[in-house]
């Protein structure tokens, strides 16, 4: 028989068998035989036995373990899956599921399966890029339209000049009679202008909206991806792909593509012209393409891989710039300014080395091309002339023909502009892909039901364990707890115990595996995520707070609280007296992280952005670690009105944050060891009453200490 665990990621599943059999098995299998609706030990429609091995990933994803979320991401990531198994590189079971489909086990600076060529790599592109092209084609057709009257105005300039000049030279024309083609030349030069403003301000706004639409979508996909892929991401690489690559694309998109498309209907337009005036001199003037094209591919293939490396470099000089502005505190406290000064020069150094190299590629391209281009000119110089003093031309259509010349010469000089700007904005573009190709949690898969926007607060844990990655320990195994809606449950036991994973289950920012972990009798994954979120107040250990003022973080809970929801937050968090310490009162800007706030006033204000929501499920982390006794007393007094109906989860060290809880769990290496009320735990004498001792020791110590010192 198999058994219900999380091991790979924020898939929240394994197969059977991935790991052996822990002591606490052997008390599930009666239990799992008993409830195949929880189990995980037959498949839903074939009823076939799990246990006796890992199976593929299309297996997998027809177990009831996979859950509804994770089949939907498992048919998301189709392609790449089968993929992995025709090609040998999915081992089978969860293991191999989690590294064809889900890469955030890996170390590298980005997860995504994205590959620079081929034309899976294409697809990928297209598949993500084209919507966003299709919305703003309109702004892109224009300016093509525009460019190709342009071009149009471009090319009846030398046709109206070799009318003047053959004209005036042949003398079939006297007077006034001349000035229609100066007043024609200046007329198709003033269209022409006007042309070119319209499709520079098109091509260039197209250029512009798809920057703005492919950054929205890309902050848009981020946030919908689970946390485990941000604990494997670096925030400086996503901040260098959201800024620089996303310019290269907008470039790319840009002047790239009107450079491209602007040389391609000049060749089309000004080839048949010139043949039409002298074929053989055409093709003399075209003897420097075969060489032209080899110099593009040879430098081409060197430039994108030169591009992609300072990118990626880009990226670790972003992270260690955010880095240590982030952590300026530990640098200056450490005395490190120098080393990390020297860091830093060594980053740009190696960054300039890299932007250099590239940087001679492609200054290397242009020179060489001009060369090529002013030998062909040259040719067709000194061959047009004699055919002119032969009086096989004449004189307007040898200028003629020079004007088309240096038309082309444009083109062929833009195919090494066109090329850099191409293999830096695909390089680009794929590392954008990368992103938009991680998927996203399980909890956003799930639609919208119809079901109550709030829940009542009833949790319960069925037989649950979990480990974050197959690799990894197991962090929690066999929980088994119901806390009904509205009581107060308190977790307490020796650090790394599992207690802040246990609760992270709660609002999915890892994933429970199904069947495991219930809210009102649901089971978790089947539950909307916009019912989730709003029904759950979270204070986690770590507190985050936005750079804004204190009005602005605690509307980040509730967007629609009045002045007098804030206030009675702050009061229940014993934050009032603070905020009126300061001037500008809720308008106070706290800076970097909270940065103007002790310790204990940002666990405060992150305790007030919790009660502003009103959850029905309030999880309170760690919350009073960085708060004296006596303001954690006061707290907990005014947040028992504020507990009465809602279900409370408490974690600490501390036995008088937990003392008054319900029922209060002690957790010790990822089991439940005992359960019970304060005065019953006591009683049993058992590793609370141990923990309970050891406190009242210290504070008698610490009684005795002020005693002295006074």
């Amino acid at each position: 028989m198999g058994r219900r665990n999380v091991t790979c990621g924020y898939l929240a599943a394994t197969c059977p068998g991935c790991a052996g059999p822990g002591p606490w098995l052997e008390r599930r299998r009666a239990s799992d035989a008993s409830a195949p609706a929880m189990g995980a030990d037959t498949d839903a429609k074939t009823g076939a036995d799990r246990g006796r091995g890992p199976r593929v990933a299309e297996g997998l994803a027809r177990s009831p373990v996979w859950g509804p979320g994770v089949r939907g991401i498992l048919v998301k990531a189709k392609e790449g899956i089968k993929a992995n198994l025709r090609s040998g590189r999915t081992r089978g079971g969860h293991e191999g599921l989690a590294n064809s489909a889900i890469a955030y086990q890996n170390d590298a600076p980005i997860v995504g399966c994205f590959s620079s060529g081929g034309r899976h790599a294409i697809r990928k592109l297209l598949r993500h890029v084209w919507p966003i092209l299709r919305r703003h084609r309109r702004l892109f057709i224009l300016g093509i339209l525009a460019l190709l009257a342009t071009d149009a105005m471009h090319l009846l300039i030398p046709w109206f000049t070799r009318l003047a000049l053959d004209s005036v030279l042949g003398a079939r024309v006297r007077g006034w009679e001349l000035l229609r083609f100066p007043l024609l030349i200046v007329l198709a030069a003033a269209c022409q202008g006007v042309f070119r403003f319209f499709w520079r301000t098109r091509v260039f706004g197209f250029s512009r909206h798809i920057e703005w639409d492919l950054g929205n979508t890309l902050f848009a996909h981020l946030q919908r991806l689970p946390l485990p892929y941000f604990q494997h991401v670096k925030t400086g690489d996503l901040m260098s792909r959201l800024t620089n690559d996303l310019a290269s694309v907008r470039e790319m998109l840009g002047i790239g593509a009107v450079a491209a498309l602007d040389g391609a209907i000049l060749i089309l337009a000004a080839l048949p012209l010139m043949i039409g005036i002298d074929p053989w001199l055409t093709l003399w003037s075209l003897l420097s393409l075969p060489a032209i094209t080899v110099l593009v591919l040879r430098f081409g293939n060197r430039i994108h891989r030169g591009y992609r490396e300072v990118q990626q470099f880009l990226g670790r000089v972003s992270i260690f710039v955010q880095e240590n502005l982030a952590g300026i505190r530990v640098v200056q406290a450490y005395a490190q300014e120098e080393n990390q000064k020297r860091q830093f020069a060594d980053l740009s150094t190696e960054y300039m080395r890299k932007h250099l190299v590239t940087a001679r590629l492609s200054g290397a391209l242009w020179p060489l091309m001009a060369v090529f281009s002013g030998i062909a000119a040259a040719v067709v110089l000194w061959l047009g002339g004699r055919r002119v003093l032969l009086g096989q031309l004449t004189i307007g259509q040898f200028v003629q023909f020079n004007s088309y010349l240096a038309m082309l010469t444009w083109p062929v000089m833009a195919i090494g502009y066109v090329v850099n700007l191409y293999q830096r904005g695909s390089s680009a573009l794929g590392r954008l892909v990368e992103i938009l190709e991680a998927p996203v949690a399980p909890g956003h898969l799930v639609p919208e039901d119809g079901s109550p926007k709030r829940l009542t607060g009833e949790i319960e844990f069925r037989g649950l364990s979990f480990r974050y990655t197959p690799q990894s320990p197991w962090v929690l195994q066999d929980i088994s707890l119901k806390i009904p809606a509205g009581s107060r449950c308190a977790i307490v036991g020796e650090v790394g115990a599992g207690k802040s994973t246990l609760v992270n289950l709660i609002p999915r920012l890892f994933e429970a595996p199904a069947g495991c972990l219930f809210l009102d009798g649901r089971d978790i994954r089947t539950i909307p995520l916009s019912t989730l979120k709003h029904s759950i107040g979270l204070v986690s250990q770590d507190i985050f707070l936005f750079s804004e003022s204190i009005r602005e973080n605690l509307l980040f809970g509730r967007q629609d609280a009045t002045e007098e929801d804030m206030e009675e937050a702050a009061r229940v968090a014993a934050l009032l007296p603070s905020i009126r310490e300061f001037t500008d009162r809720f308008d106070t800007v706290l800076g970097e992280r909270g940065v103007r706030l002790s310790g204990g006033q940002k666990q405060r204000t992150a305790l007030a952005r919790a009660l502003i929501r009103d959850p029905s499920i309030l999880i309170l982390d760690d919350a009073f670690s960085s708060v004296d006794l006596q303001t954690e007393e006061r707290i907990l007094t005014e947040l028992k009105t504020s507990m009465e109906g809602r279900t409370t989860l408490l974690i600490s060290h501390r036995i008088s944050t937990v003392k008054d809880a319900d029922q209060i769990v002690y957790l010790k290496d990822g089991t439940i060891v005992e359960r019970g009320t304060h005065r019953e735990l006591l009683a049993r004498e058992g590793p609370y009453h141990r923990l309970y001792q050891k406190q009242l020791l210290v504070s008698e110590l610490e009684a005795l200490a002020e005693k002295d010192n006074g």
